[in-house]
This record gives structure tokens, sequence and C-alpha cells, in this order.
């Protein structure tokens, strides 16, 4: 049932599973997503933290369970373009990897613009400056509009990504270990940026991770996942300061403190 209600979920899971033959990614998975709320999905590699992703996106048709996304129930069913232009309008996804999402022969400005162009009626000249507006409100410049993304860095090639989504004004953004590959630095930024996009607009995210330092900046609330399931839910202050399963202290216990020196392994 759709709903006009602010105060509604932007995103209702229930019970999500998704099966490949025989093996499971994601079993009985729940969670609720408020309009202006971050959610971190945290787990190690194999957790099924992006099948989950990805069946938010409509990249995964789930095995069973339901999906909601701004009221509107998620089917399996095919779709039209006016339907998917739709769906593209609640949710937008950035990836880890912003290179290979990326048209490699597409100038970063053209990125932007062939964003704007499939989802608002606008004229070349509008289409452009909105581009550049864009593209600024994530630090960059129009000299960076000319590029290709080969001639940015990994952090810039990631704000582009970030405005591509951003330009369709999602009310959820799925971010996937989407600052992940960014040394420590560029991570801060990017994460600054996120914080600002979400101050100046009401929108939602999802964001994938590992890594609960990143999270602990990031997120309001934290789904902790093992082995496809959640085994901890919780505001993320709460569930980093005291977690209650074993799994959960033993990501904290991962995170570097400060002092923290790598040590040399034996030759």
């Amino acid at each position: 049932m759709t709903t006009d209600s602010t105060d509604a979920a932007v995103v209702e899971a229930t019970g999500l599973r998704k099966e490949f033959g025989e093996a499971v990614a994601v079993d009985d998975v729940s969670f609720t997503l408020a309009p202006g709320e971050s959610l971190a999905v945290v787990g190690e590699s194999g957790s099924g933290k992006t099948t989950l992703a990805r069946m938010l996106v409509g990249l995964e048709t789930p095995t069973a369970g339901t999906l909601t996304v701004c009221g509107r129930p998620r089917t399996a069913s095919r779709v039209s373009s006016a339907e998917r232009r739709r769906r593209a309008r609640e949710i937008q996804i950035v990836f880890q990897d912003p290179y290979s999402s990326l048209d490699k022969l597409q100038r970063v400005g053209d990125v932007v613009e062939t964003s704007l162009d499939l989802h608002f009626p606008l004229t070349p000249a509008d289409r452009k400056r909105r581009a550049l507006e864009l593209l600024e409100a994530v630090g960059l410049s129009e000299r960076h509009a000319g590029m290709l993304p080969r001639q940015l860095s990994g952090g810039q090639r990631q704000r582009v990504a970030i405005a591509r989504a951003i330009a369709v004004e999602p009310r959820v953004l799925v971010l996937d270990e989407a600052v992940a590959a960014l040394d420590v630095s560029i991570q801060a930024q990017i994460l600054n940026l996120l914080a600002d996009i979400r101050d100046r607009q009401e929108i939602s995210y999802v964001f994938i991770s590992h890594d609960l330092a990143v999270v602990h900046q990031i997120s309001d609330t934290a789904v902790v996942m093992r082995g496809g399931r959640v085994v901890e839910q919780g505001p993320t202050r709460d569930l980093l300061a005291t977690p209650r399963e074993a799994y959960t202290r033993q990501l904290r216990a991962a995170v570097p403190r400060p002092g923290w020196k790598p040590q040399r392994r034996p030759a």
C-alpha cells in the first residue's frame, strides 16, 4: 500500500532470502530505514551484505521475503522502462570501484548529464548547468567536467559516481563499500561529503561496510551480518559500545586503536 506519510519507512525488508542454487547468501533478513536515516550493514566478506545491497536496488531478485521501497512493493515481475526509471528515482547505488562503474570513454560532465537526461525534461543548456552544479556540490569543478575517468584520482572518480547518483534526487542511496578502496585521508573526505549531502537534503543511506571505524562515523543504526543472517542490530553507538554478540566484539576488536603499528612478519 502506498503512503504519503513523511514518517513512513522508506525501505522495509521482511524475511529477505536469496539462494544461488544450493547456496544461501541471505537468510531471513529484516530491517526498516526511516527518512533521513543512515543504516550500516556490517560484516566480513561473504556475510551476504553485498547481495542484500543488490536486492535493494533490483540487481538481484529475492528468493523469498518482501521488500518495499518508498511505500511500493518491489515485485519480481518484469517492469516497464517507465517503472524502472521511477524506481531509479527512489533508490540509487554507488559501488566500491568507481572506475569500473563509469564509462571510460565518457567525459565526467557527460556522465552526470546522461543521468539527468534520463529523468528530467531539461534543455541542453539547463542540463549542462545542473551537471556542473552537481559536480561542484561534490567538490569538483568545471575543469573536471571535461576529463575522462582515467584522468581522475580514485577519490575524484568516487565523487563523480556520487554526483551521478544524487543527480536523480533519490530518496535512498546505497553505498556498497564505497570508501573501501580509498586511502584513509580520501575516505575521510568522502565521508564528510556524504554527511554534508545528508545535511542539505533528506536522503537516507544504506552503507555497506566491513569497517566499524567508518560505520561509527557515517551511520545512526547498524545491522551486523554473518553467514547471510543478522546476528545483531540496533543504534550504532550502543552496538559498538556494548556489543552483545561475540562476532560483533570480534569485528570491533579488529579496528586499529590509536598508536597501533603493523607488525612485520618474520622472514
